[in-house]
C-alpha cells in the first residue's frame, strides 16, 4: 500500500543510490596468517590497498589439516567496480597484485 508507506516516510530523509551502469569483477583470496592476528587487520590492509573495491566479504576461516600449527587460513570474496567504465581482467589482476604485496 503506497499510501501507507508514504505516511511512514513523512519527515524522514530517503536515501538511495543509482543502479551501477558497469558490471562488477569478483575475485577470491585466501591468506595464511598467525592464529592470533585479528581478521579485521587483514581487512584493513585489503581496503587500504584495493582501488575500486566495492565489497569485501569474509567467507572462511580455517584451521586444521593442512594448515601449520599456530596459523589460520582466512578467505575473502572481493568485488571491484569502476563508476565510469568496465574494469578489465588485467586491471583487476594488477590491483590483486598490490593487495598481495601489501599483505
Amino acid at each position: 500500500n503506497l499510501g501507507e508507506l508514504l505516511k511512514l516516510s513523512e519527515g524522514k530523509r530517503i536515501l538511495f543510490s543509482q543502479i551501477p551502469k558497469f558490471p562488477p569483477v569478483g575475485r577470491d583470496i585466501a591468506v595464511l596468517v598467525d592464529l592470533d592476528l585479528p581478521v579485521a587487520e587483514v581487512e584493513k590492509v585489503i581496503r587500504k590497498s584495493a582501488k575500486y573495491l566495492e565489497r569485501l566479504k569474509l567467507f572462511d576461516v580455517y584451521t586444521g589439516k593442512g594448515i601449520p600449527e599456530g596459523k589460520k587460513s582466512v578467505a575473502f570474496s572481493l568485488l571491484f567496480r569502476s563508476p565510469d567504465r568496465t574494469l578489465s581482467d588485467e586491471e583487476v589482476n594488477k590491483i590483486m597484485d598490490v593487495i598481495i604485496k601489501e599483505l
